[in-house]
């Protein structure tokens, strides 16, 4: 499967309808932009960009009618943090490839250089699908922030597929077929002091509470349970 379909899959899209931008959109911004945007770029914004749960829950896309642009030191902006304090973009001598890689740029106080975030634009979009599935883009979503013991990382080692090209050494994700997701954080000893899942199947999602049996901080259940309250209230 390409990124599209990955993506398709975990957010239950289906392959028979569009989400993205027009193509008059996308022309319209490279004629204000003066460039062709890379191929994969332009490929997402076309085939995905306007989904909402996928672009807009947590983290956002930028959209092409004047959000697009370039940031002072010459990088391409196309995607933004949840609380505007990052953003992330191509530099403006990697726009004649088809598949750059993405850089962000935290903006902290010590730092506000841009670091290479993923190699690629297709691994760009599969990280933040992955990111903001799981903070809430995906219909079931949960996390927890604490320690994880040892054992509960090994069963999912087990029974999910490490997604290497999105994963690193302080947050690894794992999958069954992008039917679902699991993020897990370590910090510096290897500990694993995080974890943030996804899916669009409930007993998927279900099946991955049964494997990381703890104390969730959040569940998408909560919300349920929360309305179902304030209907009996009312």
């Amino acid at each position: 499967m390409n990124y599209i379909q990955k993506i398709k899959r975990l957010y239950s899209l289906s392959e028979n309808v569009n989400y993205g931008f027009s193509e008059n959109q996308i022309l319209d911004l490279e004629k204000t932009l003066n460039l062709k945007l890379p191929s994969k770029l332009k490929e997402y914004y076309l085939e995905l960009g306007k989904e909402e749960s996928l672009n807009y829950c947590f983290n956002r896309l930028l959209k092409p009618e004047n959000e697009i642009g370039f940031s002072d030191d010459d990088f391409l902006v196309f995607y933004e943090e949840n609380q505007n304090v990052a953003f992330w973009g191509i530099k403006k001598d990697d726009l004649l490839q088809e598949n750059p890689p993405v850089y962000g740029n935290y903006d902290t106080i010590e730092q506000s250089d841009w670091e290479i975030e993923t190699q690629t634009i297709e691994n760009f979009f599969l990280l933040m699908a992955v990111f903001n599935g799981t903070l809430g883009g995906l219909q079931f979503n949960g996390n927890y922030f604490g320690e994880i013991d040892a054992a509960i990382v090994k069963s999912v080692e087990q029974n999910y597929t490490l997604v290497s090209e999105i994963s690193r050494e302080n947050q690894k994700t794992y999958t069954d077929e992008f039917y679902d997701v699991i993020s897990l954080s370590f910090d510096q000893e290897n500990n694993c002091t995080g974890a943030f899942i996804g899916s669009s199947d409930q007993e998927r999602f279900d099946a991955i509470l049964d494997h990381i049996d703890i104390d969730w901080s959040y569940l998408s259940y909560d919300d349920d349970e929360a309305s179902d309250e304030n209907e009996d209230e009312d």
